[in-house]
């Protein structure tokens, strides 16, 4: 099996059971949120502080992780990676807060003054 396989699967394997966690947070019933949560959450916690850690800035002010190459070609930190997970962690707790409080529509009630 190659490495491009065995990448294939992992990264599939990995696509579908955050979709599925995704999924039953938003869409589920509190009992199976809750379930997942408790079961998931910690670590998807650990993944996440797991690449934060290894994108550190070194004493120069770049990226440990990213800075391979020449000097010209390091990155400064935060690098692309940490600004692409906190965009993508914002995006999701909007999405989060847009699905569970949205608005919900009355009627206007004719006032009696009138």
């Amino acid at each position: 099996m190659s490495n491009l396989v065995l990448f294939a699967g992992l990264r599939q394997s990995l696509d579908d059971h955050l979709e599925r966690v995704s999924r039953v947070a938003v869409d589920g019933d509190a009992g199976s949120a809750l379930a997942v949560m408790r079961q998931d959450v910690p670590g998807l916690v650990a993944a996440l502080r797991v690449l934060a850690d290894e994108h550190q800035p070194d004493e120069n002010g770049c990226c440990r992780k990213c800075r391979s190459g020449p000097f010209w070609r390091r990155v400064a930190a935060p690098c692309r990676m940490l600004l692409n997970v906190h965009i993508a962690v914002g995006a999701a707790m909007a999405t989060t807060r847009a699905c569970s409080s949205s608005p919900r529509r009355h009627r206007l009630r004719t006032s009696s003054l009138d």
